[in-house]
């Protein structure tokens, strides 16, 4: 069963995908249950550790600078307490009732001000374009299977559905986020 801190990313993801919850089978499972969109976002997952948040000054009354509004480098973060830790430098947690949280952009929001003071989240964020390039390459590979028809003056060009799938793979790849990989010599003591 998905996550419920996923339910908006899958949300998503499915917009971007066209993907319904039994758009095809193949074997034994259903393309694209939330357990499988979950499946293809996990793949896209970065897990970060006490990120430090940039407080964003704002005016008060009076022209007073106060710092409610806090704002992660991270984006389409899951929610929960399971996987979202909002804590001091010290590692005191926020009380969940004292902010707010636009998970899709990554800022919090505090009811009072923070003065500035440090904070710093660990969560898991999504590259939801990475995901929607890789659900469109598997949609291409079931429409692979269709083949153009042609009868008493009429065609059918089902082909194009694999082009169409393909192209829309390529246009969201082309917004993903790049990936590093650490690479280590074996052949230095």
């Amino acid at each position: 069963m998905a996550r419920t801190g996923m339910a908006d990313n899958i949300a998503t993801l499915r917009g971007m995908t066209d993907a319904g919850t039994a758009d095809y089978t193949a074997g034994t499972i259903t393309y694209w249950s939330d357990n499988e969109v979950q499946r293809v976002l996990d793949r896209h997952r970065i897990d970060f550790k006490r990120e430090q948040l940039v407080p964003v000054a704002s005016h008060a009354d009076g022209g007073t600078i106060q710092y409610k509004e806090y704002r992660s480098q991270f984006n389409n973060i899951e929610s929960g307490t399971a996987v979202f830790n909002l804590e001091l430098a010290t590692g005191e947690a926020a009380g969940t009732a004292n902010y707010s949280v636009d998970y899709a952009l990554g800022i919090i929001t505090f009811s009072a001000d923070q003065g500035g003071t440090a904070w710093y989240l660990s969560a898991r964020s999504y590259d939801l374009n990475a995901s929607a390039a890789d659900i469109w390459r598997s949609k291409a590979g079931n429409a692979a299977k269709a083949y153009d028809v042609k009868t008493d003056g009429h065609s059918l060009s089902r082909s194009q559905m694999m082009k169409h799938c393909m192209g829309m793979a390529n246009h969201y790849e082309s917004f993903a986020k790049v990936s590093f990989v650490d690479l280590e010599r074996d052949d230095m003591a």
